[in-house]
């Protein structure tokens, strides 16, 4: 039974996938007030009752569903591996290297991957939308903060504080959704590379320090 269903369901995860990544890039390039939803379905190449079909509340409802979206694919490819991960210092090597692939996997030629840079863009949401999502982003604050802090119990952690140190790696990471290029200089296995040596070079204590105190 479920083998009939699933192609459907595949179709129209794929649709809204579609829509999404096209009305944040609409959103980027546009605003969120600039972009219509007749804009969004033109782009898509479905009728303006398709879109509606796909997200029956209009463009606030759309915004809340590509944040939702994107931190879907947050939790699946970043939160819930790391969750898996008792080592602290392997858990966040992973948040980073995934996180990082996650935005590179996402970003457009010419240097920005929309759906992350419009997960950021809290201010058209409505009040309980916006509560939601903070949550949620939240969520993924602890697990960074409380990773720093099982590597400031295993001696591992340089002398800086937890919270300050979460919330700036999170913004070097979420950055690279605004410059990162497919086509540029760097591949995405480099720039995660790149990232990983800047984090860590900044959060871990080196070995050979630990070895003299």
């Amino acid at each position: 039974m479920n083998s009939l269903s699933d192609p459907f369901e595949a179709t129209e995860n794929e649709r809204l996938a579609q829509i999404y990544t096209a009305a944040a890039e609409l959103f980027c390039e546009k605003g969120f007030d600039g972009t219509s939803m007749s804009a969004v379905a033109e782009m898509v190449g479905i009728t303006k009752a398709g879109i509606y079909h796909f997200i029956p509340g209009g463009k606030k409802d759309l915004l809340f569903a590509i944040m939702s979206y994107g931190l879907d694919r947050l939790d699946t490819h970043v939160i819930t591996p790391a969750h898996a991960i008792p080592d602290a210092e392997e858990r966040l090597r992973s948040i980073i290297n995934n996180h990082v692939r996650l935005i590179t996997s996402g970003s457009k030629t010419g240097g920005h991957n929309p759906v992350t840079i419009v997960v950021e863009e809290v201010g058209g949401l409505s009040p309980t939308h916006r509560r939601k999502i903070d949550q949620r982003k939240r969520v993924y604050v602890e697990l960074i903060r409380d990773t720093l802090k099982q590597l400031k119990q295993d001696g591992k952690l340089q002398a800086v504080d937890e919270t300050v140190a979460a919330f700036s790696l999170l913004g070097i990471i979420l950055w690279i959704s605004r410059w990162y290029d497919p086509d540029g200089r760097l591949s995405a296995e480099q720039v995660a590379d790149e990232i990983m040596k800047l984090a860590l070079g900044s959060l871990l204590r080196p070995q050979t320090q630990q070895a003299h105190h």
